[in-house]
C-alpha cells in the first residue's frame, strides 16, 4: 500500500500544479470573445469597450510598420461608416497568463473593396482580468 502512494504522489503532485484543462480552455474562450468584442467596439467607435479591451501599456505595429499606443487608437477616426471587418482562421495559445491569438481580419470597404491583414495579438492577465498589450498586423 505504502508503494503505490508513494508511486502515485509525483502523479498527484503534478495535477495539482499544472493548470487544469477547463481554465485553458475558458481562457480560449475569453480571448475569442474579446476579440470579436475589439472588432466591434472599432467599428462602432467604442472607446468605453476599447479602454477596457486595451492595456495602458498597449503598443501595435500597424500594417504600414507604424507604431500606434492606446491613447492613439482610442483618439483614431471611426471606420467608414458601411464597412465590416470579420475575423478567420483565429488561433489561441494560451500559456499562464499570457496568451497569444493569430489569424486574419477581412476588411471591406462600404465601395466593395477589400483587404485581408494578416494579425497577431498579444494578451496579459493583469489582476485577473486579460487584457491586449500589443498587436502586429500585415497586409496579405
Amino acid at each position: 500500500m505504502k508503494l503505490s502512494i508513494f508511486l502515485a504522489a509525483p502523479f498527484l503532485a503534478a495535477l495539482t500544479l499544472s493548470t487544469p484543462v477547463f481554465a485553458t480552455q475558458n481562457d480560449e474562450a475569453v480571448i475569442r470573445q474579446m476579440e470579436e468584442t475589439w472588432v466591434q467596439a472599432s467599428m462602432h467607435h467604442d472607446r468605453d469597450t476599447l479602454k477596457m479591451l486595451l492595456d495602458d501599456s498597449y503598443r501595435e505595429i500597424t500594417p504600414q510598420g507604424t507604431t500606434r499606443s492606446k491613447s492613439d487608437v482610442l483618439s483614431a477616426p471611426p471606420a467608414p461608416a458601411g464597412s465590416t471587418q470579420t475575423l478567420q482562421n483565429v488561433q489561441v495559445q494560451v500559456d499562464g497568463d499570457q496568451a497569444t491569438a493569430i489569424g486574419e481580419n477581412r476588411f471591406m470597404a462600404p465601395d466593395g473593396q477589400q483587404a485581408v491583414f494578416a494579425f497577431k495579438d498579444d494578451f496579459a492577465r493583469r489582476e485577473g482580468q486579460w487584457r491586449v498589450v500589443g498587436s502586429w498586423m500585415s497586409r496579405k
